[in-house]
């Protein structure tokens, strides 16, 4: 994983992750691992692996985005 993905802001399924605690490794949609540090609510940099994913109506996981 490359800085610049480290640094941006994943998206995750809020299904699959319903209330992570914080260090708790939790996966994003873009498939990279990594510890949950809170919610941010308007991160600065965004993920565009995430950001594409986000975007379509059903995630890799199977659960719909409507479940957000």
């Amino acid at each position: 994983m490359t800085a610049g993905i480290e640094r941006a802001a994943h998206a995750y399924c809020r299904v699959c992750h319903p209330d992570p605690g914080l260090g708790e490794p939790v996966t994003a949609l873009c498939g990279a691992t990594h510890p949950y540090w809170g919610r941010r609510e308007r991160p600065v940099n965004n993920c565009p692996a995430c950001a594409a994913v986000v975007a379509r109506t059903k995630y890799p996981c199977g659960h719909t985005a409507a479940g957000r």
